[in-house]
């Protein structure tokens, strides 16, 4: 599901019409024994009035033999199902270094992503991006297109985006190289209510097609057990195998208010629902609510909430025989729900930097625990500034 964010996430983080730069470091770790490391850079640049260039640099690192829990569960290759099924998800819940630590080895992930936008007077707005992603046992470019409209003195803004993944796996039980293509949309209008309230509905949409597994995970077949695969051996141990098809959809409100006055005065709400269907029969439910509020001229407090759940695929079961069509050990697949809490402080600081207007020190914690008796903690520190 993470296109699905890339597509309204994009123009949320490059619209603003100011020259910037951001450089934040996170640690993710986990329960079971799992850490992911995380640097990101950005800048964003006005070259004209109307012209935004933009760029952004990610790198992840998966190592699951550490974590700031210590000595966590002994999943890997040849190890338990369950302990490598809790990796997985733990790392896909906060990163899109997707496969290695379902498999107890380590991985790093590059993306780069460049593009502009571009105003063209009173008439439209256009954001065009290209994202390149590669990783040990994936590799994905996508480029971006996304149209923006204001109507009524913008008080309403219409988005419309596209984009297709041209993704190409490999994962460690594969005997080839296999394609994933998938098309992806997103349309929203926001609505500005009054100065201090506005609203955002959107749908996002995808179309995936090729190979939709990974790779990298074994299914033991009856009565074979999870224990007894550490090799590709026919009808006993057999790799994923998911419908080559997959239709996701994806509805979504946000609500926000700035308050002013009273106690809450320099402060905002912002309240989020999501709902998630697709066609292997998956449905779930995302809650949201963040608040910021400045504790003085220049401390901002910001803390977030977030729930989410979902039911299984249809085809995901507890034991696979020979004559099952689909075989899968992809937790994201299975039922479980997750929460997510979290506090920020960003510290403004004038003139931080001789090229810069000024600069801000930005700190966050978040929890995060699922279902299956995972827990995970993240830690970021940032920098940003302006010029």
């Amino acid at each position: 599901m993470t296109v699905l964010v890339v597509l309204s996430g994009v123009a949320a983080s490059t619209t603003s019409a100011e020259d910037y730069g951001v450089a934040q470091t996170y640690i993710h770790s986990f329960s079971n024994n799992v850490s992911v490391y995380t640097g990101v850079f950005a800048l964003n640049k006005d070259v004209s009035l109307e012209t935004t260039t933009y760029f952004r640099y990610t790198v992840d690192f998966v190592n699951p033999s550490f974590s700031l829990f210590g000595e966590g569960g002994e999943g890997g290759e040849g190890g338990d199902r369950e302990a490598d099924s809790a990796k997985a998800r733990a790392v896909a819940a906060v990163s899109s270094a997707s496969a290695a630590a379902g498999t107890g080895a380590s991985d790093v992930r590059n993306e780069l992503m460049a593009g502009f936008t571009h105003q063209f007077g009173n008439a439209f707005g256009l954001e065009m991006y290209y994202d390149y992603s590669k990783e040990s046992d994936y590799t994905s470019n996508t480029p971006i297109v996304t149209l923006k409209k204001d109507l009524f003195e913008k008080n309403t803004t219409l988005t419309l985006s596209f984009s297709e993944n041209f993704d190409q796996v490999y994962g460690q039980f594969m005997s080839a190289t296999e394609p994933r293509n998938t098309s992806n949309y997103y349309f929203g209008i926001t609505q500005l209510l009054s100065p201090v309230d506005f609203f955002r509905i959107g749908y996002s949409g995808s179309r995936m097609s090729g190979f939709t597994s990974e790779g990298t995970r074994l299914v033991p077949i009856s009565p074979a057990t999870a224990a007894d695969c550490t090799e590709v051996v026919p009808g006993s141990c057999v790799t994923e195998n998911f419908p080559d098809f997959r239709l996701r959809n994806a509805y979504l409100i946000n609500v926000n208010h700035y308050f002013e006055g009273g106690w809450m005065d320099r402060s905002s709400v912002q309240l989020g629902y999501r709902y998630y269907q697709d066609s292997w029969s998956i449905r779930s439910n995302t809650e949201e609510v963040e608040y910021y509020k400045y504790l003085g001229p220049q401390l901002l407090l910001g803390l977030n909430y977030r729930f989410y759940n979902q039911s299984q695929a249809y085809f995901v079961k507890d034991v696979y025989t020979a004559s099952d069509t689909y075989y899968s050990a992809s937790p994201q697949l299975e039922k479980f729900s997750s929460q997510l809490a979290g506090i920020m402080l960003s510290y403004t600081i004038p003139r931080m930097f001789s090229f810069a207007t000024d600069g801000a020190i930005e700190g966050r914690y978040e929890y995060y625990t699922q279902t299956i008796n995972t827990t995970g903690q993240t830690i970021m520190l940032g920098l940003r500034f302006r010029f």
